[in-house]
């Protein structure tokens, strides 16, 4: 079998489909400047893990992650209930409080689904995370899968 070389291929996609000819060139591209934030190089590892967390009956705890300003993650968690609504999640992020100086905290969801997939990009540098309460008597695993630029924090 003779081997059929690229300026062959473009010959025989011309004749079987018409797929153009010599005399239409591809476009000079247009460069549009970089936005904001659209690209940046990372200074940390990117992690990847999936957690198990486990709630039991009416009891709550913070999973959290470390991020710096502008650092991301990509998440996704759900848990299997038995009755829709026992489970409240807020995502929120806070500093790390100093003496006895205020922190500051914001809340980017607070639901009492079983589901919650999204984006983060850290508006500040600080403590990430979600906050979890089982409602009910049952225990409550939470499956998180999270990757980007974070610490684990205990």
């Amino acid at each position: 079998m003779k081997p059929i070389h690229f300026s062959s291929l473009i010959c025989l996609c011309t004749l079987l489909v018409g797929c153009g000819n010599d005399s239409e060139q591809p476009q000079d591209w247009i460069e549009v400047p970089l936005s904001d934030n659209t690209w940046w190089s990372a200074n940390r590892d990117f992690k990847h893990g999936t957690y198990e967390i486990v709630l039991d009956s009416f009891a709550g705890l913070e999973f959290k992650l470390g991020l710096k300003a502008g650092d991301f993650i990509v998440y996704e968690w759900s848990a299997q209930l038995s009755e829709p609504g026992l489970l409240l999640a807020e995502f929120h992020g806070h500093t790390e409080r100093s003496g006895d100086d205020p922190g500051t905290v914001m809340f980017y969801s607070r639901h009492q689904n079983a589901t919650e997939k999204g984006t983060l990009v850290a508006p500040f540098d600080g403590i990430h995370g979600w906050y979890l309460k089982n409602g009910g008597l049952d225990e409550i695993v939470v499956t998180l899968t999270v990757a980007g630029f974070y610490d684990e924090v205990q």
